[in-house]
């Protein structure tokens, strides 16, 4: 159940190994007591291939996990199980183990900018972002990607950098 209404988002970028671990720690304690909703932002889902969550034509269960995603935008442990995402959701288990309210999201697009734009229909207050997103790599600029510095100047969200 999403926190109440007033709390403030936390967007936190996630990925399926431990190298955005002192992001989640920075998330955590950000959101301790109840004071806000965090969002880990899957950014290893983002695939040139194929869409991270089912399509219209794929495996049994994606009319639910599809009708999820368009109302409410995060995703549940379960619905990202069912997407394949089993470390992701055990990620948003543990936060809510320890009280956070957690959520996942699974960006089709390895973009600062779709990051930006996610926030902002989270009405997040802040996203935290490794220090290697806060540039775009050759392969991103040439693909039209924008780094996370570019994304803060010109999204309402914050982003913040977290060393890990």
């Amino acid at each position: 159940m999403p926190a109440e209404s007033g709390s403030q988002t936390i967007v936190a970028v996630t990925g399926e190994d431990d190298r955005y671990d002192a992001i989640r720690s920075r998330a955590s304690s950000m959101a301790a007591g109840g004071r806000a909703t965090v969002i880990l932002y899957d950014i290893d889902a983002a695939g040139v291939f194929a869409s991270p969550v089912p399509t219209g034509w794929s495996g049994e269960g994606q009319e639910e996990l599809l009708e999820d995603e368009a109302i409410h935008d995060r995703l549940d442990p379960d619905a990202l199980a069912t997407a394949g995402r089993a470390k992701i959701a055990d990620q948003v288990r543990a936060m809510r183990s320890i009280g956070v309210d957690a959520w996942g999201w699974l960006p089709t697009k390895k973009d600062a900018a779709e990051l930006a734009s996610y926030a902002e229909r989270q009405r997040a207050s802040v996203v935290l972002v490794p220090k290697d997103l806060e540039q775009p790599s050759l392969v991103d600029r040439v693909l039209g990607n924008e780094g996370a510095a570019q994304a803060n100047e010109q999204s309402p969200v914050r982003f913040e950098t977290v060393d890990g």
